[in-house]
């Protein structure tokens, strides 16, 4: 009877170490939604993205900048849409058929930035994390808050938040 016990509280032992083990993992990964834009890659904080969808046809405002696609109504709702390409680099850029759009959901402001392609949800290892990088023009470097290494590639940390705290993102009006 007492051998049973025993072997039981081994039982038990290693299944907390596993959870436990199991525990550290989760602890030193960090995930995001990650998308590749003008040729690089980046990953956002699951916070600042509330949903990805389809380019949606939406309506052009006049008198806007070249970045600002528009409104679209995304299930009642009105919906800007930037060509975040566009933004960042100051000139039009092409829709791709892989193009998609992620919706940022903040008390004030719902808006959409196109971006050329998404893998949807990665995790990344915080050990591969790097707070500085060389590899990004002055206006991405704006939004960008260091980088992952992963699979031999660096994964920029793009804080689309950022965005909405930048006057030149939200005021798209040519006057």
């Amino acid at each position: 009877m007492a051998a049973k016990g025993f072997i039981e509280l081994l039982r038990l032992a290693d299944r907390g170490k596993r959870r436990q083990v199991h525990q550290i993992d989760l602890e030193s990964r960090w995930s995001g939604v990650a998308f590749e834009m003008l040729g690089k890659y980046f990953i956002a904080p699951l916070g600042d993205v509330a949903e990805v969808i389809y380019t949606p046809e939406w309506t052009h405002i006049p008198n806007t900048k070249v970045w600002s696609c528009g409104v679209a109504n995304l299930r009642g709702r009105l919906l800007s849409i930037t060509d975040l390409p566009a933004f960042i680099s100051d000139t039009s850029s092409e829709l791709k058929q892989t193009s998609k759009v992620l919706c940022l959901s903040h008390p004030e402001h719902y808006c959409g930035v196109i971006v050329d392609q998404v893998f949807g949800i990665q995790h990344f290892n915080t050990r591969s994390y790097f707070q500085k990088s060389d590899d990004l023009s002055g206006s991405l470097k704006e939004f960008c808050q260091g980088y992952f290494m992963h699979q031999n590639k660096p994964w920029h940390v793009f804080m689309l938040r950022d965005l909405l705290n930048s006057q030149s993102f939200m005021n798209p009006s040519l006057t």
